[in-house]
C-alpha cells in the first residue's frame, strides 16, 4: 500500500480522514513510493517540524541540485529552490526577519477594519442573489475574492492586476506540482511571466514608494547589512502570494462547510469566534502534509522506526491534528477544546509567517457571514480540488434555507 496512490483517489479527496486515521494507527512512519517518509502521529510531526537543527533540517541546496539534476534545466524548478521554506538558519532567519513585521499580531490588528470592509462588500454582492433563491458559490464569491484582495493590498499588487496574477500563479503551482515534462514546460512559461511582472513592480516601487510591504522591502538602504536581492524579493512575493491566497481561501471554505454541517455550534461565532476558527483549522485545516522536505541530520527513531541519516521526512498535519493522544474525541467539532497544540500552521522556526493574518481573515469572514445569513444551507456537495498537498474545495455552493 502506498499513501500517495491513496491520496490520488476520489474518495480520499472527498474525505481524507478515515485513511489518515488508518495510517496513524497502523503505519505512523510510512515510506512512500517517492522515497520520502510520512509521519502522522502528533509527537513525531512536532519533532520533525520543530527545525531546531539538532535532528531535522531543510535540505541543503547541493542535495537538491543533485536530487533534481535533470529537472533543474527547467527555470521553474530552479526558481522553486530559492523559496524561504527550503532555507535553514541563519539564511532562513535573515529572510524571515526582513518580512516578519508585516505579520505581527499588532500589525494584523491594524488590518482588521479593512478586512471587515472588504468582507462586507463581498457579502453585499451575494445578498440579492441569495434572497432571490439563487445558489451562490462562496468559494469563488467570498473566500477567493477576500483573500486575494487582502494579500494584494498588503504586498502592493494593483487592483487591475490581481485577477490575472491569481490565474497565472494558480496555473504555475498546478504545473509545478505535477513534475511531468509537459507541465514543467508550462511552469517555465509562467515563471518567466511572474519574474517579469514582479521585477517590473519592484522597479515601480523604487521610483514611487507606497504604504505596502513591497515598498518597505525595496526602499531598504542599499548599504544595509541585511537587505534582500531582487531575486530574493521575487521569491518572497510569490511565496507570500501563494500562502496568503490559496491556503487562506481554503481555510474560509472549510469554515463555511463547518458552519453548514454543525449549525448547533454557530453560536460560538458570536460568543468566541476565535475558538470556533481555531477548531476549524485543527479539525479540517487545508494542509494535508508539508511538501517541504525535512532531512534527518543523524539516525533517529520515530514511533519505533529507525530512520537513517539523510531520510526525507514530512509531517502529515491533518493526521497529527486528530491524534487522540493530544485531542480527545478528535473527529468531533468542539470549539471548547484546547487547540494550543494544533499543527495547522506548522511548528517551530517554520511556523507559518502569516498565521495571524490568516486567522483574522477566516474569523472575520465567518463571523460576518453568520451575522448576515444565519440561515445558510448547503446547495449540493462541495467540489474538491486535487492539488496535493492541499485538501481544498474548488466550489462551495450555498443557498438560504427555505
Amino acid at each position: 500500500m502506498d499513501a500517495l496512490a491513496e491520496f490520488a483517489k476520489p474518495d480520499f479527496r472527498r474525505d481524507p480522514y478515515p485513511f489518515l486515521r488508518w495510517l496513524r494507527e497502523n503505519e505512523p512512519v510510512h515510506r512512500t513510493s517517492a522515497g520520502f517518509y510520512l509521519v502522522s502521529r502528533h509527537a513525531d510531526a512536532a519533532c520533525v517540524q520543530r527545525g531546531t537543527g539538532e535532528v531535522f533540517l531543510g535540505p541543503d541546496r547541493a542535495r537538491l541540485v543533485e536530487q533534481y539534476a535533470s529537472a533543474l534545466r527547467h527555470p521553474s524548478m530552479a526558481f522553486r529552490l530559492d523559496a524561504m521554506l527550503l532555507k535553514n538558519p541563519p539564511e532562513h532567519t535573515r529572510l524571515r526577519r526582513l518580512v516578519a513585521k508585516a505579520f505581527t499580531p499588532k500589525h494584523v490588528a491594524g488590518l482588521n477594519d479593512r478586512i471587515g470592509v472588504l468582507c462586507d462588500e463581498l457579502i453585499d454582492d451575494v445578498t440579492e442573489p441569495l434572497r432571490q433563491g439563487e445558489v451562490v458559490d462562496l468559494h469563488a464569491r467570498l473566500a477567493v475574492e477576500l483573500t486575494l484582495g487582502v494579500i494584494a493590498e498588503l504586498i502592493g499588487v494593483p487592483a487591475a492586476d490581481r485577477a490575472w496574477l491569481a490565474a497565472v500563479v494558480t496555473d504555475f503551482v498546478a504545473a509545478l506540482g505535477s513534475m511531468s515534462e509537459d507541465l514543467l514546460l508550462v511552469a517555465d512559461k509562467h515563471t518567466e511571466m511572474l519574474e517579469g511582472y514582479f521585477l517590473g513592480l519592484i522597479d515601480e516601487r523604487r521610483r514611487t514608494p507606497a504604504a505596502d510591504l513591497l515598498s518597505a522591502l525595496v526602499t531598504t538602504d542599499p548599504e544595509a547589512p541585511e537587505r534582500l536581492s531582487d531575486d530574493e524579493i521575487v521569491s518572497m512575493l510569490l511565496t507570500l502570494w501563494i500562502a496568503g491566497f490559496e491556503t487562506t481561501a481554503a481555510g474560509i471554505d472549510h469554515g463555511v462547510l463547518t458552519m453548514l454541517d454543525h449549525p448547533g455550534h454557530n453560536h460560538w461565532l458570536t460568543e468566541d469566534p476565535a475558538a470556533f476558527t481555531e477548531e476549524v483549522l485543527r479539525r479540517t485545516g487545508p494542509g494535508l502534509f508539508t511538501p517541504v522536505p525535512r532531512i534527518a541530520t543523524r539516525p533517529v527513531r520515530l514511533s519505533d522506526v529507525e530512520l537513517p541519516t539523510g531520510s526525507d521526512v514530512r509531517p502529515v498535519f491533518a493526521a497529527a491534528n486528530r491524534d487522540p493522544d493530544v485531542f480527545p474525541d478528535p473527529d468531533a467539532f468542539d470549539p471548547a477544546r484546547d487547540t494550543s497544540r494544533s499543527l495547522a500552521f506548522g511548528h517551530g522556526i517554520h511556523h507559518c509567517l502569516g498565521a495571524f493574518l490568516a486567522q483574522a481573515e477566516i474569523r472575520i469572514a465567518l463571523t460576518r457571514l453568520h451575522t448576515r445569513f444565519p440561515g445558510l444551507a448547503p446547495a449540493g456537495e462541495p467540489v474538491w480540488g486535487n492539488a496535493l498537498p492541499m485538501h481544498a474545495p474548488s466550489a462551495v455552493p450555498v443557498a438560504l434555507a427555505l
